[in-house]
């Protein structure tokens, strides 16, 4: 019979992030944050990689995309007392932001992800800035229902589909 050490021996689940001098320790999110990462991440990548989303999907989206204060919010559940510490450390908001979206991939989609993220600022790897997401998401809800799967309404709206322009592409 296998037999297991104390998780806490070997499992650190915090992220450490080196910013201003300082390594701000970044304590695990409870399950419900945790889980709202994971649909944001989700519904992000969803909208980034073009797909079309069904009813279902839209109101997912919809519930997911963020105002300035609920982006506020959000990282204020991530990052738990470092938000206080960082905002006590007068470390500038475009910082607090990256050290924010680092700590949401890092929950989403672990360290090796967060690692990626956290570099990824000057790069291209860089992620959309909110003015983006938002544009992504509006196309996203403008996009049509895929209709009956039934009889020849559904091959004539196909049809009628492929001659279209994209929501959001440009002549």
């Amino acid at each position: 019979m296998a037999t297991f050490r104390e998780l806490d021996e070997f499992f650190d689940p915090s992220l450490r992030l080196p910013a201003g001098g300082r390594t701000y320790v970044i304590p695990p999110p409870d399950a419900e944050v945790g889980l709202l990462c994971q649909r944001l991440m989700h519904a992000g990548l969803a909208v980034e990689a073009g797909q079309q989303v069904d009813e279902e999907g839209l109101h997912q989206l919809a519930e997911t995309v963020l105002d300035d204060n609920q982006e506020k919010d959000l990282y204020r559940r991530i990052l738990g007392p470092v938000y206080d510490e960082l905002f006590a450390d007068k470390v500038s908001w475009p910082v607090i932001q990256h050290v924010g979206q680092t700590a949401l991939v890092w929950v989403a989609a672990g360290l090796e992800a967060a690692a990626k993220h956290w570099e990824s600022v000057s790069g291209e790897g860089q992620a959309p800035n909110r003015a983006t997401r938002r544009a992504q998401a509006a196309a996203a809800r403008s996009t049509r229902s895929r209709g009956s799967a039934t009889g020849t309404t559904r091959k004539t709206a196909s049809r009628s589909r492929k001659g279209a322009a994209s929501p959001g592409s440009t002549s």
